[in-house]
């Protein structure tokens, strides 16, 4: 939810901006002087002329100061957004935040993660925001940090096994947000959705850590925070995936879904109740494929309900294993 908040200011930004670019260029039927009689005589003419020089020349300067101060500022911004440096600041609150309720850690984590996506938010323009997203990001990388930490010394006996799997995953973070960052390809907001698709694969490997870490030392009360069926299903270094990422509107997703790097469906959902559980219905942007998607706490499946085969057939279900 914070996201869509996010992206609707972002649009506030890019249209604020573009009010502002009409409202000062001029009316090309006005004039700031008034028409001169050329009957009055060449010297009061040559008089009026001179005064209008004048005029023209300390508005050209007023201009052209006022140009420069709002760019030297435009570049103050930038700079301050391209040279802070938050990366100590951010590690001294992680460690922090570390707590025997693994539960409550991640709940403040969560809070943590929303300062920096607030101040991204808040960025004076398009430019800046690309610049502060990184922060949000790092949040969740150095919890992680945190959490193999931990796990190192409480669980040196499986630590090897632990990291090797965490730096094979890790390989694959920039592909995996690079795909879950389809429908802004192109777009000047592409490098602050990226980033925040890279965030949320690094808080999915702090929940799952966090759980390994909750087993080890009897945790009992350790349970997610949150969750959201937004995500990568499959194996991350396989061909098969299914996208499922954040629309624009309440309860609705953006869903990609890939079958052995040949055939895919795009398309849209909607969060449905049944008697059993809740599930994401599926509609293909062309209309041609429906169906279900179902998400569980290690996977998903996809079930199609009304096809034309191109892509997939009807009444058949497709499983993705893994979530990250």
């Amino acid at each position: 939810m914070k996201r869509k908040l996010i992206l609707v200011l972002i649009a506030m930004t890019l249209v604020m901006s573009g009010c502002g670019k009409d409202a000062s260029a001029p009316d090309e039927s006005s004039s700031v002087f008034e028409k001169i009689d050329q009957s009055e005589g060449s010297n009061q003419e040559a008089g009026q002329n001179s005064n209008a020089d004048a005029v023209g020349s300390a508005d050209a300067n007023a201009a052209g100061n006022a140009d420069a101060n709002a760019d030297g500022a435009d570049s103050a911004n930038q700079t301050t957004a391209e040279t802070d440096d938050y990366t100590e600041q951010i590690k001294s609150e992680i460690a922090a935040l570390a707590s025997d309720s693994l539960t409550d850690e991640l709940v403040a984590v969560n809070k943590l993660y929303d300062k920096y996506a607030d101040m991204t938010a808040n960025a004076s323009d398009q430019a800046e925001m690309n610049c502060l997203c990184q922060w949000e990001t790092l949040v969740w990388e150095d919890e992680v940090t945190s959490l193999l930490d931990r796990l190192k010394e409480k669980d040196s006996e499986n630590y090897n096994n632990i990291y090797s799997e965490y730096e094979s995953w890790l390989k694959y973070v920039p592909s995996m947000a690079e795909k879950m960052t389809y429908v802004y390809e192109g777009g000047s907001i592409y490098p602050t959705m990226y980033s925040y698709n890279e965030a949320m694969r690094f808080k999915r490997e702090a929940y799952v850590l966090a759980s390994t870490l909750a087993d080890v030392t009897g945790d009992v009360a350790f349970s997610f925070p949150d969750n959201s069926p937004c995500g990568y299903y499959g194996d991350y270094a396989g061909d098969s995936y299914l996208l499922i990422t954040e629309g624009m509107e309440g309860d609705s997703y953006a869903i990609k879904i890939h079958f052995d790097n040949s055939k895919e469906l795009i398309g849209y959902g909607s969060t449905e109740d049944a008697p059993e559980s809740e599930y994401i219905s599926f509609v293909s942007d062309d209309g041609s494929v429906e169906g279900r998607i179902d998400c569980f706490a290690l996977g998903a499946s996809f079930y199609a309900s009304v096809s034309d085969g191109a892509v997939v057939n009807t009444n058949e279900t497709y499983e993705f294993s893994f979530k990250y």
